[in-house]
């Protein structure tokens, strides 16, 4: 699987201390590795070196800037214009007596034509302006996604179960507008596994999924601009609940039903765009449509199996397919009295 994207965060330390802080925030929420001198464990080489290695080694540079252009700050940025990174460059505006530093004003200036460095003229950058961490944050969070897309337009395959749940919390994270799943025990129902163990002990990637999924659908199912489709199997959830021996667990039984009624109260908030549909076809693993970007599960276990594309007519080719099948609806007691729970 291609490695989990880096960015790097380059500015004044103290001077943008809670900038910095909200970047690395807006980064973990987009599942990309912020890249930050607060994150780095003890060096044994000098820490200049070893800046400007994790430079060469990222996907994107981030260049926040606000009173003063440190020599360091410099040398990352034009480290990363050498390497050809995309640059995304954020600039605190001013207020009341604050004031730049001559080097920051001259580099400011020279941003608005080509950028050169020693004998080579190489592309402008574009940069943005916020005041509120706030306006960072989502200033950030747009400016990533936009680069985000340019790599994953080539499939991304997965070897192991780990990186099979990343992909998945990474499309659920990247889409905006439509999220249709195919699943036959989904975790909406079931919760992460372990299912019986605490959140502290549980499999740290399928809870990121759960996670990732939950706080798409609460957050989205009154936006009338927003679609969710989720397809599962009445019969391989219950196989499941007898395999695990779930419902010999009075409080898990009670998280089901909690979960159960969860599930309705959502398609009941998006007035049915948000919709919970069984599918009596067989299908094999799991599937995730987002907008433009899909994730196929072929093979579960260990060394689970997927793939994934970026491909906007494939997506709503799927999209289709998938909701040709979401007809079967069943409420919430229907569904307890199939899963044998009273």
């Amino acid at each position: 699987m291609r490695k989990r994207i880096s960015v790097f965060i380059s500015s004044a330390l103290h001077e943008l201390e809670y900038e910095r802080e909200i970047a690395q925030q807006a980064l973990e929420r987009l599942n990309v590795s912020p890249v930050l001198f607060e994150l780095f464990p003890a060096l044994s080489q000098s820490p200049t070196s070893a800046y400007l290695d994790e430079v060469r080694g990222c996907d994107i540079f981030i260049l926040l800037l606000w009173k003063s252009f440190r020599p360091a700050v410099a040398q990352e940025y034009a480290e990363a214009i050498k390497n050809n990174k995309p640059v995304l460059v954020f600039v605190k505006s001013l207020i009341e007596n604050e004031e730049r530093d001559d080097n920051l004003k001259g580099f400011l200036q020279d941003m608005v034509g080509a950028i050169t460095v020693g004998t080579s003229v190489v592309r402008r950058t574009v940069f943005k302006n916020y005041r509120r961490l706030s306006e960072l944050g989502e200033a950030i969070r747009e400016s990533v996604t936009n680069e985000l897309v340019k790599f994953y337009r080539e499939p991304v395959y997965t070897l192991s179960r780990e990186e099979m749940y990343e992909l998945g919390a990474s499309i659920i994270q990247n889409t905006q507008k439509r999220l249709y799943i195919l699943q036959q025990t989904p975790s909406l129902f079931l919760g992460a596994r372990d299912y019986l163990a605490d959140d502290e002990n549980k499999r740290p990637y399928e809870k990121a999924l759960l996670d990732s999924l939950l706080h798409w659908v609460k957050n989205n199912c009154q936006n009338p601009n927003k679609e969710f489709l989720l397809l599962f199997s009445v019969k391989a959830i219950r196989q499941e609940l007898e395999n695990e021996n779930l419902l010999s667990n009075p409080e898990y039984v009670k998280a089901l039903k909690d979960r159960v009624a969860f599930v309705a109260e959502i398609e009941a908030q998006s007035h049915h765009r948000f919709r919970f549909s069984t599918i009596s076809l067989p299908f094999s693993g799991p599937m995730i449509v987002g907008d433009n970007r899909y994730g196929i599960w072929i093979l579960g276990g260990d060394t689970a199996v997927s793939i994934s594309q970026e491909d906007d007519k494939f997506c709503d080719i799927l999209a289709r397919i998938l909701k040709l099948h979401s007809h079967e609806k069943i409420g919430i007691s229907e569904l307890l009295a199939k899963l044998d729970i009273t």
